[in-house]
């Protein structure tokens, strides 16, 4: 049972209550002799109720801004598609080609910091891809 089944739950037994308390009585009458009356009285234990809330899981968007390490932009969409499959063999980072008008561009990574791209670009240029550079990006790090 959610909270708020609880307050709508609450809100019915107020209302009625009040409905009760409301509703016309018949006059009283007094009796003219007091009978003892006998009153058997039953307990009933009654089970806790425990309310089990789920534990709040952030919202994990699938896209966010960071960056990625561009290493590559061609005219053609054949030729991006092959230097980013030979890409894919040297990097364990994912590689993407994007066409950004007029280019296909060819890009590596899905990093949140600044720091991490530096790195990402350190090691392309060191595997061969002179002139790479960071870019800030839509990614998708998980």
């Amino acid at each position: 049972m959610t909270l708020r089944h609880l307050v709508v739950l609450v809100a019915l037994v107020m209302v009625a209550a009040m409905a009760v308390s409301c509703a016309k009585k018949p006059p009283v009458t007094e009796p003219t002799e007091e009978l003892p009356v006998l009153v058997e009285e039953e307990t009933v234990e009654e089970e806790p109720v425990v309310i089990e809330e789920e534990p709040e899981v952030p919202e994990i968007p699938p896209e966010t801004y960071g960056y990625r390490v561009q290493i590559g932009a061609f005219l053609s969409q054949q030729n991006a598609e092959m230097f980013a499959a030979a890409a894919r063999g040297r990097f364990t980072e994912k590689v993407y080609v994007q066409y950004i008008e007029p280019y296909h561009k060819v890009r590596i990574g899905d990093l949140l910091s600044r720091g991490d791209a530096e790195m990402l670009k350190a090691k392309a240029l060191q595997l061969g891809y002179p002139g790479s550079f960071i870019v800030e990006s839509m990614v998708t790090p998980f």
